[in-house]
């Protein structure tokens, strides 16, 4: 399917505003389409939690509790231990609740971090404690654009590392370096730290992409930032937002109620709209 837009018309508060501070994803949602960007966060609407999203969180908890031991103390058993402790506790958590019984998601989690020891050897990473989870929130480009940095470590090379537990990129691998590109123009700007490189390791798919952090491809993504938060910022004046029509819009939840991809949708914000959403079973913030 070749990508098309239409410019779409939706209902919003007179004082509809947009969130005050930008992340990598509010950015990489809006670049994929600005009517499922409004439908997020300015409408206020949220898709129910998925088995992936829960397993990547395990996995994500495991991973940085492992990184938090001492290098000696990083073994495969230790790490099945932290699983063992933190994946029946998040499942207790509402959100997660769903898929305490998924047996393919915990599979999928075991074999993650499994991987992790086949792609590097933990005890071989230098980290200090506080370069993991590491928080970004820092003005770029006139945005205040906040993230959380997987992994940063100083071996040497200065690097920002992020998991994955998706499928292996493959042709798309540019596009998910984006996001540890932006987080180094973030470390610049915030700490004066020149990043090196960028990391991403899929965990799943044992595939690791390493790339020098080129200062154009830095520098690019802060532009794309300000391009970002300004084209909603206009959209938000205009009550007007772009629905991009592209292959991902099969497996989108907005899709029966996008103008673009179904002509007989009621307005995006109306209460019809909403009507049709709850009903689908989306969350509503």
């Amino acid at each position: 399917m070749a990508d098309k837009s239409l410019r779409v018309d939706v209902e919003q508060p007179a004082k509809a505003n947009l969130p005050k501070r930008v992340s990598y994803s509010q950015m990489s949602l809006y670049q994929q389409c600005g009517l499922k960007y409004f439908f997020s966060y300015i409408d206020g609407w949220r898709e129910p939690p998925t088995s992936a999203l829960a397993g990547g969180s395990i996995t994500h908890e495991v991973v940085e509790h492992l990184y938090r031991l001492a290098p000696e103390d990083r073994t495969l058993e230790a790490a099945m231990e932290l699983l063992r402790e933190h994946g029946p506790r998040m499942l207790k958590a509402a959100e997660y609740k769903p898929f305490e019984s998924d047996n393919k998601m915990k599979h999928s989690v075991k074999e993650a971090i499994e991987n992790l020891f086949k792609v590097e050897n933990p005890p071989e990473v230098v980290v200090q404690p506080e370069h993991l989870e590491m928080e970004l929130n820092v003005e770029i480009n006139g945005v205040n654009f906040f993230g959380k940095v997987d992994r940063f470590t100083v071996d040497g090379v200065n690097r920002v590392t992020d998991y994955k537990t998706g499928k292996s990129p493959g042709k798309f691998v540019d596009d998910k370096l984006a996001q540890p590109y932006l987080y180094a123009l973030g470390f610049k700007t915030q700490h004066d730290i020149d990043v090196d490189e960028v990391e991403l390791i899929f965990l799943n798919a044992q595939e690791v992409v390493r790339r020098p952090a080129d200062s154009g491809l830095v520098i690019s993504q802060g532009e794309k930032l300000a391009q970002m938060r300004a084209g909603s910022e206009s959209d938000v004046q205009s009550s007007s937002w772009e629905a991009r029509v592209s292959r991902l819009c099969d497996y989108c939840a907005f899709e029966r109620v996008c103008p673009a991809r179904t002509p007989e949708a009621p307005v995006p914000g109306s209460t019809e709209c909403d009507t049709k959403l709850s009903e689908a079973g989306l969350l509503h913030k």
